[in-house]
């Protein structure tokens, strides 16, 4: 009953979703996608993962999630904050991850 309840109260203040924020000059193609890709799948199974984009230009915003399947692997993801991408051309190989908190009306 205390996991369950543990579970419950864990999924209700985090989530499996991590933000990445990139340099948008860094990850202009599909072999440099991939590679961001790739260093995110070290930490983890990944469901999902989008680039996010201005609404008018459909420009990349220099921002990304990525949904891991277990709570493990995100903490896995943000254990270091700042990283370094292999395969990204220096000075864009620098990434910042964090925790994404959803909102509580999110589903409204």
């Amino acid at each position: 009953m205390n996991a369950v309840r543990t579970q419950a109260l864990r999924s209700a203040h985090h989530s499996k979703t991590i933000t990445v924020k990139h340099n948008i000059d860094g990850v202009t193609n599909m072999s440099e996608s991939l590679a961001l890709l790739g260093h995110l799948k070290k930490f983890g199974t990944l469901v999902s993962f989008r680039f996010m984009r201005d609404p008018l230009t459909q420009e990349r915003t220099g921002l990304a999630f990525a949904s891991y399947m277990h709570f493990d692997d995100v903490n896995k993801a943000v254990s270091s904050r700042r990283q370094i991408v292999s395969g990204l051309q220096a000075p864009f190989n620098s990434i910042e991850v964090a925790n994404f908190i959803e909102s509580p009306n999110s589903n409204a």
